[in-house]
């Protein structure tokens, strides 16, 4: 049995081994970096400030930017919207259209929690679905001025989305109120307006078809307009000849995977072989959809095993890619290439303009579309936080600095991920840390137009600013 001196050295060396312990813990939470220490109010929006409660998103066609952002009305408000037209009035029956979304969300939500025995909660669900709230979206216009004027507004609960053709003519505003559930092969189509000046007017499209299920919708031309649908038949290519009018469809996976029935069988035979040892498995196909050019775009799609919810991640099986040559009259020609390396996924809400350089992250690991090569080329990683590895949240890229947000694990696991910025002026050879404030964070819009700083907004007597934070 020990004597008491070694039991005291034992103490002194475990309360020792709990303070390092604790200071390292400590140690990894403490962010990186420091404050961005300059900054210009290069901008104000010349309207209702959204700094308090709006995410704004930026959208620049040469010299034209073009903000969209929400707010919750009040008084002071209203004579800010009066110099703007309400667009509203362009969409038929939108208010009713708005009132009855809201109640059939409410209903599926009360459903639900009535299933977990909370009526009070159900009820007040209810009764909160059947009220009106005016929240707005606006649209803000400026031409490198600095001055933003608002252009418009219009009601709606879930945002909208700028969607436009190469240099912005056309653009569409896709509202959140569903005009049409699709009609035979047609796919849903969403209220959206119209502008042929780059957002100075807008005017209601009811034969544009347009909307929320479309992932990845790109315009090639004006007139052609490629998007991705998951369909009850499966995923499809769409495109159409006529401005996004009347689409086209094709069933990718007859495309890039003919063989899938014979595979699917086999993988059927071996699963059920497999069963004891790994549970239950399943198929699972991912796709993504780039374009090329004015008449070109290129995918990949990858086959996985998945493995039941709690198991292993997925395994890739295998990977191909597919290029689209699209024709007049004429339906489009696939090419396709089997067993090509494993790439990023395509960011599920990215909005692509055909002749921008495309970068993806996946993990800590940053990627560039090799348009010429067809190829995803790896440029950087992400720097290690405090000692320990570090994945990408959200990540900006401007031609003369990229932006990334990470996220690390640290010691103490009960605590939220640590999150720190860094930014490169080498294209990811080397990382500095900064910090952005909360308020800085949440009116962040990203990089100003020549990537050498960030933007964000801010509120100054009552007005929204844009202020600038040179990365030096």
């Amino acid at each position: 049995m020990p004597g008491p001196k070694t039991i005291r050295l034992l103490a002194a060396g475990l309360a020792i081994a709990a303070a390092g312990v604790l200071a390292w813990g400590i140690y990894q939470i403490i962010p990186m970096g420091e404050p961005l220490p300059r900054s210009e109010i290069v901008g104000e929006l010349n309207g209702p400030a959204l700094a308090s409660y709006s995410r704004v998103a930026i959208h620049r066609y040469g010299e034209r930017q073009l903000l969209t952002g929400q707010l919750l009305v009040t008084a002071r408000d209203i004579d800010g919207l009066a110099q703007a037209p309400v667009l509203d009035t362009q969409v038929p029956s939108l208010k009713e259209r708005l009132q009855q979304q809201r109640v059939r969300l409410a209903q599926a939500g009360a459903i639900t929690t009535l299933a977990h025995g909370t009526g009070d909660l159900a009820l007040a669900m209810l009764q909160t679905g059947r009220s009106t709230t005016d929240a707005r979206n606006l649209i803000y216009g400026g031409r490198g001025t600095g001055v933003f004027d608002l252009l418009g507004s219009i009601s709606g609960d879930t945002g909208v989305t700028l969607i436009g053709a190469p240099g912005g003519q056309p653009l569409f505003l896709v509202a959140g109120t569903l005009r049409s559930p699709g009609e035979g092969d047609q796919p849903a189509a969403w209220d959206a307006l119209r502008s042929d000046d780059l957002g100075t007017t807008w005017t209601y499209d009811p034969e544009v078809t347009l909307g929320v299920p479309q992932q990845h919708t790109t315009f090639l031309t004006d007139r052609l307009a490629i998007a991705l649908e998951h369909h009850e038949t499966g995923v499809r290519l769409l495109y159409s000849c006529d401005g996004a009018r009347r689409w086209s469809a094709t069933r990718l996976k007859e495309q890039v995977w003919p063989d899938s029935a014979a595979f699917e069988r086999k993988f059927a035979a071996s699963a059920e072989r497999d069963r004891e040892t790994y549970g239950e498995g399943q198929l699972g196909y991912g796709w993504s959809l780039y374009p090329l050019d004015d008449r070109r775009a290129v995918g990949w799609s990858w086959r996985t095993r998945v493995r039941p919810e709690g198991q292993e991640a997925p395994e890739l099986i295998e990977t191909r890619r597919f290029e689209v040559q699209f024709q007049e009259d004429a339906s489009p020609a696939f090419r396709i290439t089997p067993d090509v390396p494993r790439v990023p996924e395509q960011a599920a809400q990215a909005l692509l303009t055909r002749d921008e350089p495309v970068f993806e992250t996946e993990g800590g690991a940053i990627y560039q579309l090799d348009k010429a090569g067809l190829s995803w080329v790896k440029r950087s990683t992400s720097p290690d936080v405090r000692g320990a590895r570090s994945w990408i949240g959200q990540a900006w890229f401007g031609r003369n600095a990229w932006v990334i947000k990470t996220y690390a694990d640290h010691l103490f696991p009960d605590n939220e991920y640590t999150k720190t910025y860094f930014y490169s002026r080498d294209k990811g050879r080397s990382w500095r840390p900064f910090q952005l404030s909360y308020e800085q964070e949440r009116g962040l819009l990203g990089l100003d137009q020549t990537g050498d700083a960030l933007l964000t907004l801010a509120e100054r007597g009552g007005k929204t600013v844009i202020q600038r934070y040179p990365l030096d």
